[in-house]
């Protein structure tokens, strides 16, 4: 590719000791040339940030005073940013060395494109990179008349899994590259969305303003399983009552935010046809299943983290 557009790489961080590390030194070694990485911490409470600063020298830190959330952290990233294009990427990543090159070429490949995205597998740490093909994401699907939303490809091998570059109804914020002149005319992401359904939301805007969403079939990002990164919650040197309070107030916090936002985004965008199904089956359904995973789900899924972690 002749013109390489600056690329602002955005990373917002909260306790991310375990696996930040590993996230930047795979972006230092991208084969792009030209890019800025802008970390935005939300108020950690861990060593990461000094790991950082003792590591790296070419990063724009920037610390929150308090946890403000996914999508809030991300603007602030992005309103210091002065690439040309964005790519939010999440801390327990690792990506590979042409990822930005491939996002890039494919981003400006036309001036109807205004998002973009790879191929995501789940990450193992420890383990080989190229052994491990299992998929996360391989773009994002919308039922508009079920309220429900999808990762395709999800759980299978792509060693046997056979796609193309497409047209896809969302991004993951997990590795989500946008044009700067996008960003300018839809807006930042909606902070209303602390996190989840924000990165669908900033895509529903984008085709509203007449921009195409493209998933490329290029396998660039590994992300961490999450039952991997409560392990490393649980090696923690705090103590163990504040890690399991912490534990399950996250956990929570994660369980309300699906479920609000969920709401909050199938309310702003779904066909009016559909309202009256999604409210009775929000109601009926939805509430009570959130209702019943705080109180009884949560805590079993804590006595398990604990029986295999203390």
């Amino acid at each position: 590719m002749i013109n390489q557009p600056k690329i602002s790489i955005i990373i917002v961080n909260y306790n991310g000791q375990s696996f930040l590390a590993d996230c930047l030194e795979s972006v230092f070694r991208s084969d792009y040339p030209n890019f800025e990485v802008i970390l935005v911490d939300n108020c950690s409470n861990d060593e990461s940030i000094n790991i950082v600063k003792n590591k790296f020298n070419d990063i724009k830190i920037i610390i929150n005073k308090k946890n403000l959330g996914f999508a809030k952290a991300n603007n602030i990233g992005i309103k210091q940013a002065d690439g040309e294009a964005y790519l939010l990427l999440n801390n327990d990543t690792i990506i590979h060395p042409e990822l930005i090159t491939k996002l890039s070429s494919e981003l400006f490949s036309s001036k109807n494109i205004g998002i973009v995205g790879p191929k995501i597998y789940f990450l193992e740490k420890n383990k080989d990179l190229e052994n491990q093909k299992i998929i996360w994401f391989a773009g994002g699907k919308i039922d508009w008349e079920k309220a429900v939303s999808w990762h395709i490809g999800k759980d299978q091998d792509d060693n046997k899994y056979i796609d193309q570059k497409k047209e896809v109804d969302f991004i993951t914020g997990c590795a989500l590259m946008i044009k700067k002149e996008v960003v300018h005319k839809i807006g930042l992401l909606e902070e209303k969305f602390f996190a989840y359904y924000e990165d669908a939301d900033w895509c529903e805007r984008a085709k509203k303003n007449n921009y195409k969403i493209f998933y490329i079939s290029f396998g660039g990002v590994w992300h961490l399983k999450s039952a991997t990164a409560s392990r490393h919650i649980f090696n923690s040197k705090a103590s163990k009552i504040k890690i399991i309070y912490e534990y399950l107030a996250n956990l929570n916090r994660l369980k309300y935010n699906q479920w609000y936002n969920r709401f909050i985004f199938y309310k702003r965008w779904q066909p009016k046809k559909y309202t009256l199904r999604f409210l009775i089956d929000f109601i009926i359904l939805k509430t009570p299943a959130f209702i019943y995973s705080i109180l009884v789900l949560s805590p079993i899924s804590l006595i398990k983290i604990i029986k295999k972690h203390l």
